[in-house]
């Protein structure tokens, strides 16, 4: 053997190898605070969205299934999962506890999370989540314990709250599995923490280990919100100063697979225009034919043809993977949109079924998806639309005949030039106004359009408000929506209608023009629905307008047959209501510039203030022009505490 030659090197096992080189690109990225999206050996990942003082870790078992488990830490922007064979053991210690390293450097502290699905088994009905917490010393940090103790035990499914045990051990794992948790002793270390959560798997059957898929969504997204407020606490709970708030911790972008999620929904739901289709060609002469009836019967009434198949655009709506989203708040707001539009499809597929002048005790098919999908309306509201009824009476000698009357080449052009202004202050308002004789309500919003009759005349004072209503709230929230990275706030999350149509009613008052004849309309709306829905027919819910509520026949007739409209369409009490449920949102302090985002729903106020700490959403683009007026910001202020009659009090 030559003395000068050297020594062979003993054999590198291969998977360690290629563990050494996962570590040492995963540790350059989070040194630098990029993203780390890394695929491990054994069908394993690590993700971190930046830099994150914590890691959720879970380890699937080698010996039996575990299903539903692992998706319980992807919920999270710093996660780990991967097998739990042997083989692998030496190569994840090594990637956590350098990952460990470089973020305790950067943060000062360090939590390791891991959790694992308990041996008790679960029933095959309904049951009691569990959680039991292991750490190697619960007094360590006692708060950060107990706001996980805590937040574990808001947890419910169908109705029942978590139960939660706590156990000290040195060794924090799956039970006959090695542990992973880097050593946390010693000064060195100082500021790093491990817990371990073991979850009772009430997401799947113990009989079979199939998985309930509401359940662990549902499941996924509460955990989510107890982890993340543990981890706050944990990180907060040395200085002040620098504690965070709890939702800001969740992943800040949207991931390629979620991207595409969101691009394919929006892409099915802008396919159609539901409104739009749902309005009748013939409103014109319907009104004449029932005019001449002496107003016993309704015509029939015509639809645009439309331009697709129902059945198709649901195929294309249900090839949708949601499954695939990891975020849970995403997930939620997707699997609702991708509901609604199923809803709405129903509806168009049912569309062509003809009219009737006689009540049924069946309702239309058309009429049973628009439940769904507005309700009906409620008790508190048909008394509130009575009341606005009954303290406004009509006056049919309101009209002077020096009051002045705005013909639509005029409102065309005012309409213009408010999009102009809109357009200065935000280069993506790109509205456009189209002439269109073919819609019942002679102006209405159609995506990025405005739709305008030629035939419609306005009083002088309802055209300011008007333009408010349709390009100051409905467009505007549109385009606002269009500069956001996530599609559906233009698309419209699922029941944004309410809210949009309260803040447009809202801006009418705001800027002085929600006559009293206006709001008699609105409650006049939910009057129709509420008889529309008892089994009434049109001639029925036309007379009850005209001869109880004193309103013109021409006025009456265009109420009832916006309600009548495809067989049943109960949207339009959501006027009212979504103007009283603002009031009521205002009442408790809250601000309404968070509002203009896009198209949501005052019930997603919640999600879309965390996807706002999150990054992944920004603040509107641009507010109503009137926001610059100082005496409707003041008007504004004024209205907190007050309900719809108090604002018809106010509002002579």
């Amino acid at each position: 053997m030559n003395p000068n030659s050297t020594p062979p090197q003993p054999r590198r096992d291969p998977i360690e190898s290629e563990f050494d080189a996962i570590t040492d690109a995963a540790c350059a990225r989070l040194s630098k605070n990029e993203r780390v999206r890394r695929t491990l050996p054994g069908d394993g990942r690590l993700k971190f969205d930046r830099q994150l003082p914590f890691l959720c870790v879970y380890r699937a078992p080698v010996d039996h299934e575990d299903a539903g488990t692992r998706e319980l830490v992807t919920t999270e922007a710093a996660y780990l999962f991967a097998s739990a064979d042997p083989q692998y053991h030496s190569g994840l210690t090594t990637l956590t506890t350098a990952v460990r390293g470089i973020m305790q450097e950067h943060f000062g502290t360090f939590l390791f999370v891991e959790i694992w699905s308990s041996d008790a088994a679960s029933p095959p009905q309904p049951s009691r989540p569990g959680f039991e917490i292991v750490s190697p010393d619960l007094d360590a940090l006692p708060s950060t314990i107990e706001v996980l103790r805590n937040s574990l035990k808001e947890i419910s499914v169908h109705g029942r709250r978590g139960t939660v045990t706590e156990r000290s051990d040195a060794s924090v794992g799956p039970p006959q599995i090695e542990p992973l948790a880097p050593q946390c002793s010693g000064d060195a270390n100082a500021g790093c923490c491990t817990i371990g959560i073991a979850v009772k798997p009430v997401y799947r059957d113990s009989r079979n280990g199939s998985l309930y898929p509401v359940v662990l969504q549902s499941f996924r997204r509460q955990l989510a919100t107890a982890l993340r407020k543990t981890i706050a606490e944990f990180t907060g709970s040395q200085d002040q100063s620098t504690k965070v708030h709890f939702e800001s911790l969740g992943p800040s972008s949207l991931v390629k697979a979620t991207r595409l999620i969101d691009q394919q929904l929006c892409s099915v739901s802008e396919s159609f225009d539901f409104l739009l289709q749902v309005t009748p060609t013939n409103a014109d002469e319907a009104w004449q034919q029932f005019r001449d009836s002496r107003y016993r019967e309704l015509p029939t009434l015509y639809y645009r043809p439309l331009p697709y198949h129902p059945n198709v655009l649901k195929r294309r709506l249900f090839d949708i993977e949601i499954e695939r989203v990891e975020d849970p708040t995403l997930a939620h707001l997707f699997w609702e949109k991708q509901n609604e539009v199923d809803r709405q499809l129903t509806a168009l597929r049912d569309l062509d079924q003809p009219e009737t002048s006689k009540p049924s005790s069946h309702p239309s098919p058309f009429l049973s998806t628009s439940l769904q999908l507005h309700g009906r309306p409620e008790d508190a509201l048909v008394t509130l639309a009575k009341d606005i009824l009954r303290t406004i009476h009509p006056n049919p000698k309101r009209k002077s005949k020096s009051a002045r009357c705005i013909a639509s080449s005029e409102i065309i052009q005012r309409a213009h030039d408010e999009i102009d202004y809109y357009h200065t202050k935000m280069n993506e308002f790109t509205a456009t106004v189209q002439v269109s004789d073919s819609i019942a309500s002679g102006i209405m919003v159609s995506q990025g359009r405005l739709l305008i009759s030629s035939k419609i005349k306005l009083a002088e004072k309802r055209v300011e408000s008007l333009l408010h209503h349709e390009i100051g709230t409905h467009l505007l929230t549109y385009f606002n929506g269009r500069c956001q990275p996530f599609q559906q706030l233009y698309a419209g999350l699922a029941g944004y209608e309410e809210l949009q149509e309260g803040l447009a009613v809202l801006a009418e008052y705001l800027c002085g023009g929600l006559t009293k004849r206006r709001l008699r309309t609105l409650a006049a709306r939910v009057i129709a629905v509420d008889s529309m829905v008892t089994g009434n027919s049109f001639v029925e819910t036309f007379r009850l307008l005209h001869k109880k509520h004193h309103f013109a026949p021409h006025t009456a007739f265009t109420t009832t047959l916006r309600v009548y409209r495809g067989g049943g369409y109960s949207k339009d009490l959501i006027y009212l209501r979504g103007l009283r449920d603002l009031l009521e949102y205002l009442a408790a302090g809250h601000e309404i510039e968070p509002l203009y985002v896009g198209k949501i729903g005052l019930q997603h106020v919640p999600y879309v203030q965390e996807l706002r700490r999150r990054g992944i959403i920004t603040p509107p683009r641009v507010l109503p022009r009137f926001w610059n007026d100082p005496r409707i910001r003041d008007r504004l202020e004024v209205c907190r505490g007050k309900s719809v009659l108090d604002l018809m009090e106010t509002d002579r």
